[in-house]
């Protein structure tokens, strides 16, 4: 493990945008959304 890569990919991610910090990365976080993936959606 090379701690100053963790370091950076660390401070990378907490300096992306807010979108894409909050976007969904899985099916799973989709659920409960069915106005986004109910019928004739996605």
């Amino acid at each position: 493990m090379d701690l100053f890569k963790k370091n950076g990919e660390d401070l990378l991610k907490r300096l992306a945008p807010l979108a894409d910090r909050m976007r969904p990365r899985t099916l799973e976080e989709y659920i409960g959304q069915q106005h986004i993936i109910g019928e004739g959606r996605l």
